[in-house]
C-alpha cells in the first residue's frame, strides 16, 4: 500500500516553530525526502523557504506555547477593527475601548513571555528584538494585511507595524464622542420642566417679564455653547497631540524596521553566499572521491596484472 503524502502546510508550520539553530538543517532535510518522494515542486517550495529572525520565531513559539493567549489576541483585534465602523458615527465606542485594551494587554504579557523564551534559547533578546516582537504581535491583531500570516499560525519574517492609518483610526474611534445636538435637547427639557415647575409670575410684570428671562436665557445659552465650544478645541488639540505622537512612533519604528530589513537582507544574502560555497565545496569533495575511488580501481587491476605476471614467469 503506498504511503499517505504529508501535508506541506502541515510540515512548513513544524519547520517554523522547531527550533531556530536547527531551522536550516531540518529545512535541507525535509527538501531531501520530498525530493526523493517525487514532489519536485514542494521539495523546491521547502528548499526556498528563509530562515526567520529571532522576533520572528519568537512569535511562532508563541503560537505553539501559548495558544489560547494568542487566539484571544486575535479575537481581540477582529473585534476593535469589526466595532471601530461603529465607533466613528458614536455608537459602540467603549466596546472598542474595551477591544483595544484587551489586545493591548494580551500584547505586553506575550512579548514578556517570547522575551522568556529567546532566553531560555540562549538569545537573551535585545531592546530592539523586544519592540520588533511588539510590533509583530500588534500587527498580527489590528493590521488586515497580517491576516494570513494569523489564519497560518507562523511568520517566515518580521510583520510590517500597523500603520499610521490604522493606529489613528483606532485612536480617532476609541475617542469619546461628543453628542451636542442631544445634549442641546436634554438641556431644552430640562428648561422646560424648570418653568412647569415654577410658580406663575404676577399679572402686572406679564406684560415685560418673557422679554427679559429670553435674554437671560439667550446670555445663558451663549455662555454654555462657548464652553462647550472651548472644551471641544481642547479635546481636539489634545487629540491632535496624540495622533502626532503615534505618528513619530510609527515613523521611528519604520525606520528601525528599515534598517533592521538591511541588516536582515545582508545576513541572508552572507549565508546564501554560505551555502553556495558549502555546495560546491561537497561537489568538488564528491567528484575528488569518484576519482580516488576510479584510481583505487586501476590500482587493484595493476596489482592483480602484476601478480599474474609473476606467476606465469617459469
Amino acid at each position: 500500500m503506498a504511503s499517505r503524502k504529508s501535508d506541506p502546510n502541515a510540515e512548513i508550520q513544524r519547520l517554523y516553530r522547531s527550533p531556530l539553530e536547527a531551522f536550516t538543517a531540518e529545512r535541507n532535510a525535509l527538501a531531501a525526502r520530498l525530493k526523493k518522494e517525487g514532489r519536485k515542486d514542494d521539495a523546491a517550495e521547502i528548499r526556498a523557504l528563509p530562515k526567520p529572525t529571532p522576533s520572528a520565531w519568537a512569535v511562532n513559539a508563541l503560537f505553539e506555547r501559548q495558544p489560547k493567549k494568542m487566539e484571544e489576541l486575535l479575537g481581540a483585534g477582529k473585534r476593535a477593527r469589526a466595532a471601530q465602523r461603529e465607533a466613528v458615527s458614536g455608537r459602540g465606542a467603549e466596546a472598542l475601548r474595551e477591544a483595544i485594551r484587551a489586545a493591548r494587554a494580551l500584547s505586553d504579557e506575550l512579548r514578556w513571555e517570547a522575551g522568556q523564551i529567546l532566553a531560555e534559547q540562549g538569545r537573551p533578546p535585545s531592546r530592539a528584538v523586544v519592540e520588533r516582537i511588539a510590533a509583530n504581535l500588534q500587527a498580527l491583531a489590528f493590521s488586515p494585511t497580517a491576516s494570513e500570516a494569523a489564519a497560518r499560525g507562523w511568520l517566515d519574517r518580521d510583520l510590517e507595524p500597523p500603520g499610521f492609518e490604522v493606529l489613528a483610526g483606532l485612536q480617532v474611534a476609541g475617542a469619546p464622542v461628543v453628542d451636542l445636538a442631544a445634549r442641546r435637547e436634554a438641556r431644552q427639557q430640562e428648561e422646560e420642566k424648570r418653568k412647569a415647575r415654577a410658580p406663575e409670575p404676577p399679572k402686572v410684570h406679564i406684560a415685560r417679564r418673557p422679554a427679559r428671562e429670553t435674554k437671560r436665557e439667550e446670555a445663558a445659552r451663549r455662555s454654555l455653547e462657548a464652553a462647550e465650544k472651548a472644551r471641544r478645541e481642547r479635546e481636539a488639540e489634545k487629540l491632535r497631540q496624540q495622533v502626532a505622537a503615534a505618528k513619530e512612533k510609527e515613523e521611528r519604528a519604520r525606520a528601525e524596521a528599515d534598517s533592521l530589513r538591511a541588516e536582515t537582507e545582508q545576513a541572508e544574502k552572507a549565508a546564501a553566499d554560505a551555502r553556495r560555497q558549502a555546495e560546491a565545496a561537497e561537489r568538488t569533495a564528491e567528484r575528488a572521491r569518484e576519482k580516488a575511488e576510479r584510481a583505487a580501481e586501476r590500482l587493484a587491476r595493476a596489482r592483480e596484472e602484476l601478480q599474474e605476471a609473476k606467476e606465469s614467469v617459469p
